[in-house]
């Protein structure tokens, strides 16, 4: 008898460490991310930061963060010129302000790799960046066409297509900003979809909307001037869930962080 229950005993501990593989391999492999930011007028020492953990802390996504260009909105970065720059990546965040940058041939490399497919998101200045490009191709991967934004005062947020699955499993629907900048619509394609809406004083704009770019997702939203906004929990899940809408992976299995494995302290 004895020996019967060690023998039971050394196969359940045998089993254990196959049960956890199984469970692991479970688990959905993360969304990996890139978050390309700067140029003029914005702290994104600070932002890159707040976003990435932001995002991290929210879902299963890894971002790396690329912060070129100084602050000038003339700057055609160096990450731009590798033809591969957005390999590896299943999701590209842009979140610069280059919105003197009007070179054609330039932004038709920015986009190659949402022509292919990956997905975009972009966050603020991203709407007013090669805004200026003769063929106004980045107006519509965005999806909405800005030339200009209003004061730095708040903003009446207000949510439109609550159906829409960004905006339905939201834990908000409207929000007064702080100090933001409410970017105007000179152009909205028919390919766009507005989510939300924000009001500041006489002025009414869309603020946050999906677009198709082909057969690409793209999520775009002009808040986030001012590290008030970008460090808004409301902010950083609207974000987040637009990442995720964008890639396709809205859905509970993305919706929680990695889980953090502590690392085992030695014994001595």
């Amino acid at each position: 008898m004895l020996h019967f229950r060690l023998v039971t005993l050394l196969l359940l501990l045998i089993s254990l460490p196959v049960a956890r593989s199984q469970s692991v391999s479970l688990l959905p492999r993360p969304i990996k991310a890139l978050l390309v930011c700067g140029g003029c007028c914005h702290d994104y020492d600070v932002q890159k930061t707040v976003l990435k953990a932001g995002i991290e802390a929210r879902a299963r996504v890894i971002v790396d963060t690329v912060q070129q260009g100084g602050t000038a909105r003339e700057s055609k970065i160096p990450l731009y010129a590798d033809p591969l720059w957005a390999r590896g990546y299943d999701v590209i965040l842009h979140d610069d302000c280059f919105g003197m940058v009007d070179d054609t041939n330039w932004v038709a490399e920015i986009l190659a790799p949402h022509r292919a497919g990956i997905p975009g998101v972009n966050l603020h200045c991203a709407a007013h960046s090669y805004r200026m490009a003769p063929d106004l191709e980045w107006p519509k991967y965005l999806g909405i066409r800005s030339l200009k934004h209003g004061p730095a005062s708040p903003i009446e947020v207000r949510s439109l297509a609550v159906t829409h699955p960004i905006l339905a499993g939201l834990s908000w629907r409207d929000w007064e900003t702080g100090k933001e900048e409410l970017y105007n619509n000179f152009t909205i394609y028919e390919t766009s979809l507005a989510l939300q809406r924000g009001r500041q004083g006489t002025e009414d704009c869309v603020v946050t909307w999906v677009n198709n770019y082909g057969k690409t997702r793209v999520f775009s939203t002009t808040l986030g001037h001012f590290n008030e906004t970008v460090s808004d929990p409301r902010y950083l899940e609207l974000v987040t869930r637009g990442l995720l809408w964008a890639c396709d992976r809205l859905n509970a299995d993305y919706l929680r962080p990695i889980p953090v494995i502590p690392t085992a302290k030695p014994q001595f």
